[in-house]
């Protein structure tokens, strides 16, 4: 009896401990965001960078992983290199984007943060430069 008790509690604790450990995607709530149909009083993309057919600038996708995927690799990094000082942060931050809508909250901008510190590198990409030396 003893034995099976142990069992059990170790049992527990283990998939305890492995579910207290399990994450969600910082991006699925920038993607709750992103995903509000476009409007006056919208900070939502869906309709000009986010839906099945867009009507205004780059496309990112229909679904999480499509957008997600398309904001990363949308020409080569740039739109998020630099973090919370990308070309992304900044124009939600400045209320450029969205165009017509209303600009991200500081709490919305903060959930956009906690997933740039994620997946971005807060120091610009330098471009690598060859320099060649001559053979002795």
């Amino acid at each position: 009896m003893t034995r099976n008790v142990a069992g059990v509690a170790i049992s527990f604790a283990l998939g305890f401990g492995a579910t207290a450990f399990a994450q969600e995607n910082p991006f699925d709530a920038v993607f709750a965001i992103m995903t509000q149909d476009r409007g006056r009083d919208s900070p939502g993309c869906r309709g000009c960078h986010i839906g099945e057919q867009p009507a205004f600038g780059p496309y990112f996708g229909n679904t999480q992983d499509e957008v997600e995927n398309g904001i990363i690799t949308y020409d080569g990094g740039r739109l998020i290199d630099g973090g919370r000082d990308s070309i992304l942060a900044n124009y939600l931050r400045e209320g450029v984007m969205p165009l017509g809508g209303t600009q991200w909250t500081d709490c919305q901008l903060e959930l956009l943060f906690l997933w740039l510190d994620a997946i971005a590198s807060p120091y610009p990409i330098i471009e690598a430069v060859s320099y060649s030396s001559p053979m002795r």
